[in-house]
């Protein structure tokens, strides 16, 4: 509540400032600012409606295009590669290793795997 107090002081000091600026003004100046002020009120009014469709319309155009995307690009999570997959392609290319034997790395896979069962059995 105490927040709200102040900021209500404080608008009202900066309004009572800024009519007293106003005032100060040459009355050249102030008659100026007033037409000026009452001349873009005037457009506003008049142009506001004519400009409305338009802006719903783009609204309209860039939300279709979103779940257009949404939709259409398909979502494999299988093709996502995990950190920890890259640091096995550095550890790959940081090895001494010929490059040749990372060729076959399903059938090297493979045969640990093989390895491993008769091991076990």
């Amino acid at each position: 509540m105490t927040d709200k107090t102040s900021e209500r002081e404080f608008v009202a000091r900066i309004r009572t400032a800024l009519d007293q600026s106003i005032e100060q003004l040459d009355p050249g100046i102030r008659s100026r600012l007033r037409r000026g002020r009452h001349e873009a009120l005037a457009r506003k009014a008049v142009s506001s409606p004519r400009r409305r469709p338009w802006r719903w319309g783009a609204a309209m155009v860039a939300a279709t295009a979103a779940a257009a995307l949404v939709l259409l690009v398909p979502i494999n999570p299988r093709h996502t590669q995990s950190p920890l997959a890259a640091i096995d392609d550095l550890e790959m290319l940081a090895a001494s290793d010929p490059l040749e034997i990372y060729e076959d790395m399903e059938f090297y896979s493979w045969l640990s795997d093989m390895e491993n069962e008769i091991e076990n059995s």
